[in-house]
């Protein structure tokens, strides 16, 4: 599956709402193919979007990870919009660390957190799965 493969156009005067609803219409409830079709968007308008109130955070989750969350992340994700990823929205416990999911542009980043301390930070495709080590290691 090509994740980089420009699938989706829309003209330059497109509002971000309009390119927003455009992409949903398409995607018609599949989230794969709505993480294909971002993939394929102009790098700013990617970028606007992917922390955007158009999507919710777990479109962008599937988008920025290439996987299915957990059941239980997948609920909380779906019940925040994607613009909490500036400050990021929680994950999940593992023993004393919370687990939070930002986007920086259009890297994932999770970070461990213990209180109001970041212990650890993982960037890119793998960060949740590399988290989730980290934790459980209890480094």
């Amino acid at each position: 599956m090509g994740w980089n493969a420009p699938i989706y156009l829309m003209n330059g005067s497109a509002s971000l709402f309009e390119i927003a609803d455009q992409l949903l219409e398409y995607a018609d409830e599949d989230e794969y193919r709505l993480a294909r079709a971002i993939a394929g968007l102009d790098a700013d308008i990617r970028i606007d979007l992917l922390t955007s109130d158009y999507l919710n955070a777990y479109q962008v989750y599937i988008y920025a990870f290439q996987t299915q969350p957990p059941l239980l992340i997948e609920d909380r994700l779906l019940l925040h919009p994607a613009s909490g990823l500036k400050k990021g929205l929680f994950l999940e416990e593992i023993d004393l660390y919370e687990l939070f999911f930002l986007m920086d542009g259009e890297t994932p980043v999770v970070e461990i957190r213990c209180g109001n301390d970041t212990i650890a930070t993982f960037r890119g495709k793998n960060a949740h799965t590399s988290a989730i080590r980290y934790a459980e290691a209890g480094e």
